[in-house]
Order: C-alpha cells, then sequence, then structure tokens
C-alpha cells in the first residue's frame, strides 16, 4: 500500500505514540512478516542547554525498537533514526529524545506498560512475558526492577507475622512477611527472620509509628513472641488459634503412624512366618485392612466433628473387601487402638472451647482454665503435655479471641464485617508466593522477588515516574 495514503496523526495514534508535532513517520514496510515503522524527528535548529549556541549536527544513527502495539500475527519495530548534535562552544553532545522511548532502551514504553501488567499475575513467568514481548528475559527483570520498587506501608494497629520459604541463599531460605490485618495487604517482606535482621528492620522504623500497634499475630516461633516486648510498647502477643489446633493434630498424627508401624511389624512376621513354614520367599505383603484404614481414614481421628460428612449410604469397599458406609468406617477406624476415642475426645473438647464466643476475657480463662486442669489429670501423654503448652501461652491464646473491624474483599464487591484476630488471611496469602517459586523454578534475587509479591497482591501500587538506572538495582558480580 502507498504511504502516501497514510495519515500521519491517525499512524502515531494507532501505535499509542503522542506527537508533539515533532515526529515524523518516514514509511512502513513488511519484510519476512516483520513490520517496520521508520519514524524521525523533524529537521530544526537545536540549541546548546548550556551555552545557548546553535548545535551541529554529527550525523544519523538507526535505533531498532520493539513495540507491542498492534502485534497481531506479525511482529512490529520502530526504525528510530536518532540525530546527535554538538556544540562547538562548549563541546556537549546530544541525541534527539523521544517521549515513547528511554535512552537504552530496546522496547518502547508502552511495551514497558504492558509487561509491568502482565507481571501482575503470579502465575506468570518472567520467561513466558519474554516470549510474548520478543525480548529476552533478562530485560524482562530490568524492566520490572526499573519501574516497581514498592516502599513499606505504615504499620495498622493489628499487624500478622509469619515467614515463606523462598530458599534464595543459606541466609536467607526464610523471609518474614508483615500483614495488615484489617485489610489482608502486605506491609513488608524482609529477607530473613533471624533476630538481628528483625532488629535492625524495626528500630529503623519511627517510634511513635510502632507505639500505634496495638496486638501482633503470631505462630509459637519464640523470635515472633518476643517482638511486642522488643519493638511495641502498647501491643499485646496473640497466638494464631490455627497453629495451636496444628499443633494437636501434628501430635495426633505421630501417634497415629505409631499405632499403624505396630501393625505393619505384625504383617510382616506374619509374612516371615508364612514363608517360612511354606518355605517360600514372599518379600511383598498385601496391606491389611488395620494398615488401609490408619493410612486412608486418619480424618476420622483428625477432622473436626462437627466438619464430617456422615452418610448411611453404603458402598462396595474393595480394598476392605467389605460393604461400609461413613459410620462402619468411623467405628472399624477408632477400634483399632483403646486410646482412639479419648483422644478424640479430648481433641473435641479445644475445639469447643476454640469455636465458642465468650462475652468478655474472664469467661475465656475460665474455660482455658479447665482444660488446663483437665489435660494435666489425663493418662494421655500427648494431652498432659498440651496442658503445659496451654499454661505456657495462656494470655496469647486469650489474646487471639479479641475481634476487631476487617475490610475483606470477595469476588463482587469489599464488605466490612468484626473478625476475631488470626492468621488466616496471611496463611491464604502464602499461596501465591509459592506459585511464583514454583512457576520461576526458583529464586536468586530477593529484591526482586519481594517487589513481585508485592506488586501482586496490593490493591493500589504505582510505578516510578523516572525508572531507575539499571546500575542502581543490578548487584555488582
Amino acid at each position: 500500500m502507498d504511504f502516501n495514503t497514510f495519515d500521519q496523526e491517525q499512524i502515531l495514534s494507532l501505535l499509542d505514540i503522542q506527537n508533539d508535532g515533532s515526529i515524523v513517520i518516514e514509511g512502513i514496510e513488511v519484510i519476512d512478516n516483520i513490520k517496520f515503522v521508520h519514524i524521525s524527528k523533524k529537521l530544526e535548529p537545536v540549541y546548546c542547554p548550556k551555552c545557548m549556541c546553535r548545535m551541529h549536527s554529527k550525523g544519523i544513527y538507526t535505533r531498532k525498537v520493539n513495540h507491542h502495539i498492534m502485534q497481531d500475527t506479525m511482529k512490529l519495530f520502530l526504525m528510530v533514526k536518532q540525530r546527535k548534535w554538538y556544540c562547538k562552544h562548549c563541546g556537549l553532545y546530544l541525541n534527539d529524545q523521544f517521549a515513547f522511548l528511554e535512552r537504552y532502551s530496546h522496547s518502547s514504553n508502552i511495551v514497558h506498560l504492558l509487561i509491568l501488567e502482565m507481571m501482575k499475575d503470579l502465575s506468570v513467568s518472567a520467561a513466558y512475558v519474554a516470549r510474548q514481548f520478543h525480548i529476552s528475559d533478562t530485560q524482562v527483570h530490568d524492566i520490572f526492577n526499573a519501574y516497581v520498587n514498592l516502599p513499606r506501608l505504615p504499620l495498622p494497629e493489628y499487624i500478622s507475622v509469619d515467614e515463606i520459604f523462598l530458599d534464595i541463599g543459606e541466609k536467607d531460605r526464610f523471609a518474614f512477611v508483615i500483614m495488615d490485618f484489617s485489610n489482608g495487604e502486605i506491609i513488608d517482606i524482609v529477607h530473613n527472620r533471624w533476630g538481628s535482621t528483625l532488629e535492625d528492620y524495626f528500630l529503623k522504623i519511627p517510634y511513635e509509628e510502632r507505639k500505634n500497634v496495638k496486638g501482633l499475630i503470631c505462630d509459637a516461633y519464640r523470635t515472633y513472641l518476643q517482638l511486642p516486648e522488643k519493638y511495641f510498647p502498647n501491643a499485646c502477643t496473640i497466638l494464631d488459634s490455627f497453629h495451636v489446633v496444628r499443633l494437636i493434630t501434628t501430635q495426633l498424627q505421630v501417634y497415629i503412624n505409631k499405632v499403624m508401624k505396630k501393625y505393619q511389624k505384625r504383617d510382616e512376621e506374619r509374612r516371615n512366618q508364612k514363608n517360612h513354614d511354606t518355605n517360600q520367599d514372599h518379600k511383598k505383603i498385601k496391606p491389611s485392612k488395620e494398615v488401609i484404614l490408619l493410612k486412608n481414614y486418619r480424618w476420622v481421628l483428625l477432622k473436626n466433628r462437627d466438619e464430617i460428612t456422615y452418610s448411611t449410604r453404603r458402598y462396595y469397599h474393595k480394598l476392605l473387601g467389605m460393604n461400609v458406609d461413613t459410620f462402619t468406617i468411623e467405628k472399624m477406624f477408632l477400634d483399632l487402638d483403646k486410646n482412639f476415642r479419648k483422644l478424640r475426645e479430648m481433641k473435641e473438647d479445644y475445639i469447643r472451647f476454640n469455636d465458642t464466643e465468650y462475652e468478655n476475657s474472664d469467661q475465656i480463662y475460665l474455660a482455658i482454665n479447665a482444660l488446663i486442669d483437665k489435660y494435666t489429670k489425663s493418662e494421655q501423654y500427648i494431652f498432659s503435655n498440651f496442658a503445659k503448652f496451654l499454661e505456657r501461652f495462656k494470655t496469647p491464646i486469650i489474646n487471639s479471641f479479641i475481634q476487631v473491624k476487617v475490610k475483606r474483599k470477595s469476588a463482587r464487591e469489599e464488605s466490612e464485617y468484626y473478625a476475631r484476630l488470626s492468621n488466616g488471611p496471611m496463611e491464604s496469602s502464602n499461596r501465591k508466593p509459592k506459585d511464583l517459586k514454583r512457576n520461576s523454578r526458583g529464586f536468586s534475587d530477593f529484591d526482586y522477588t519481594r517487589n513481585r509479591i508485592l506488586w501482586s497482591t496490593r490493591k493500589n501500587t504505582a510505578v516510578r515516574g523516572v525508572p531507575r538506572h539499571r546500575e542502581e538495582f543490578k548487584k555488582p558480580g
């Protein structure tokens, strides 16, 4: 098509390039399914910004710039002609500048914005983005680092803390995450959870800001439990209820495995005796009904009883060789060990305590003391040990019953309601870094990883008005 039939302003508009009247479209050509748009600046006198003398042209060089707009089935490149200027009076050199193009960049600015938009999806790797824009993954990393460097958010009244496994280096295996409980936004991510690192981090936050924190939600990790005492003078420690319940279920898992090993050992002895009696050498053994139940139906003991869906509908269980329903499975499992029923009863006692809404802290105090007394007298060592844990962390557990107003965004809208303090929002948020780690096949740069997670999870983010130079974020070596 004859280029003269094109309207230059229309072409620039389609390319999403703003023109102040100084840009000229010299031509468009297609070679091997690739579009080339030739662009230059209108030739006008240029004056030195230092001495105001008229500058002299020192020739033209052409830059091949990737421009993703209008790239459907064809690649699109801007062939940008830049003139070099020289001031004979003061010796200054200048190049023609284009608003849509950064210095030394091989991609136009609109490509950078499209790349940043794609990078908000943590399931998308830098390599995938690079393939979409016909650039290298190193360029994608550099573009992201140049424009995105998100600051820490102000500390709210209630913060949640936890760690995520990034495994960036020997010293930075677990990153420390701080979250605003009220809205679920990540305040910041610190490269590790060491006490010395956290001391250096929190002491840099103004004391007046740290005084505003009323509560810190965490698990039973000692370093986290000591944070309010060290850095937040008006904050209480809140032990996340999920981690307390998980402590019980973990110990029950260990006990179930112990019972299962007993049955497996019995089955192995039976096999050896049978081999001896029949003069055979069978190495494999068919799992017994007890082992099948202990492997596949431990939810009978671990799951909250109120959450079990009971059904009287019977079906034939091929491995067990019999017709069963939920009640049959439950009874068979509990009959495998004399302690199973008592263990489940005591676990359910704590679940009821944990799920009850109390009118005041005095009621909670009385209820937890009753549990401690019952568990202490129990013959089940799992709960006699758990009683010591409850006694030690009684106050942080009672604090976990505090309810505060939160803002949560659902699929359709954002709503406000009162919620009990917990690390639930943190646990759900931790899945996203795991997705990023899996899709990226590991991390090597903490700052990039931190900004990528924050860029994806924060509600209101902004890119830098002036992108950083590569030297500002590229580590030596």
